[in-house]
């Protein structure tokens, strides 16, 4: 039988050197496997380029006839961006395919399996199953709710704020934190933050490339938008964030003239939108149809408080990832990350699912996942 654990555990590694490079896509490792030796791997390496089953399949060439396939998710059966992998797999001549879970995607739910079935393949499912939903946690929601897969990200105090009434917020963590956001944001296809924050912080909201990822090639097919939400067009034209090569997407309401939007992108060189703007807040369901339509599979939400909010309350959220420093701010008009209304109970906070907490420098890192009631 061999050690179908250890190979789906080998797919699972391979499929992590796709982050922040194949999304909308699923992370996905293939490992081929003949006479218990492994002959050959490969992993999907970027959106638009070859699937993981395919690198593995072309490095094994006729090797691949009479061995076992090991994929940490079904292989695909139709025509995207790419051929389907049933087709290459069948004629490649492969015995047996084990995988660790079905695509959620209508297109396929299972068909991929059932295809190579049809054609004497042996396929055994389900292996290390959990681990195989959590590493394409992003993608399920991109391709099930057809919307991002949606991070919350904040910095806070000891005491839970994140800026001083004034809206001060330089700096509440250390360096060692502010670099490892930069890291955390190549995970993401886009980053979101209200006009406000690049108002005051003049942020970049660039991202730091991993360092196990060095092929040039890759890198440049690197997907990654800076949003920003700026429903009156205050935007400065001038800063950090403008001095990247990263697409800029400038978000206002349907109010500002059609002739101020047309100058402003011809002079900055950036996509403008206008999507419906209502009792001042914007229509996050508009606007995570744009997104969707963009193929813009995961984002992380900036803040500050009052863009951190509007997610909050609309429920537009999957993840937090929080930064907590070793201050203390108190003051009664300094912000908290979430505000909005007002709660009676305890029994009415939001639940979180801790699944990933170490220290940084001076600092406290806490990502999780949302609970939702109802």
């Amino acid at each position: 039988m061999g050690d179908h654990k250890g190979y789906i555990r080998k797919t699972l590694k391979l499929a992590k050197k796709g982050s922040g490079l194949v999304s909308p896509n699923p992370m996905v490792g293939a490992v081929i496997v003949k006479n218990n030796r492994t002959i050959s791997s490969g992993w999907h390496k970027a959106f638009g380029l070859p699937h993981a089953e395919i690198e593995a399949l072309k490095k094994a060439g006729d090797k691949a006839r009479g061995a076992t396939l090991y994929v940490n998710m079904e292989p695909c059966c139709h025509y995207g961006k790419t051929p389907p992998c049933t087709k290459a797999i069948i004629e490649a001549g492969i015995k047996k395919v084990v995988c660790s879970v079905e695509d959620p995607n209508p297109l396929m739910a299972g068909k991929g399996i059932e295809e190579i079935e049809k054609n004497g393949i042996t396929v055994i499912k389900g292996i290390m199953e959990k681990e195989g939903e959590e590493i394409n946690r992003a993608y399920t929601t991109y391709i099930t709710k057809k919307r991002p897969y949606i991070v919350l990200k904040w910095a806070q105090t000891l005491d839970g704020k994140i800026a001083t009434g004034t809206g001060n917020s330089k700096w509440i963590t250390g360096e060692d934190a502010r670099m490892f956001v930069k890291n955390l944001r190549f995970e993401m296809d886009g980053v979101i933050v209200g006009v406000n924050t690049v108002i005051k912080d003049n942020p970049s909201l660039d991202y730091i490339s991993p360092s196990f990822q060095t092929e040039k090639r890759l890198l440049e097919r690197k997907r990654y938008w800076k949003i920003i939400l700026d429903p009156f067009l205050k935007i400065p034209e001038e800063g950090k964030i403008w001095e990247s090569s990263n697409k800029i997407m400038v978000v206002v309401s349907e109010k500002v003239k059609d002739e101020n939007v047309r100058n402003f992108r011809e002079k900055q060189g950036c996509e403008v939108i206008k999507i419906p703007f209502e009792n001042n807040r914007f229509s996050l369901k508009a606007l995570m149809d744009e997104l969707y339509q963009r193929e813009i599979g995961i984002v992380m939400v900036e803040g500050g408080c009052y863009t951190l909010t509007s997610f909050w309350e609309e429920r537009f959220v999957d993840e937090i990832m929080v930064f907590i420093s070793n201050k203390i701010l108190g003051g009664d008009n300094s912000l908290a990350p979430i505000s909005g209304k007002e709660k009676r109970h305890i029994s009415e906070a939001v639940g979180i699912e801790y699944y990933e907490t170490k220290k940084i420098g001076d600092d406290f890192f806490i990502r999780g996942r949302i609970c939702f009631q109802g």
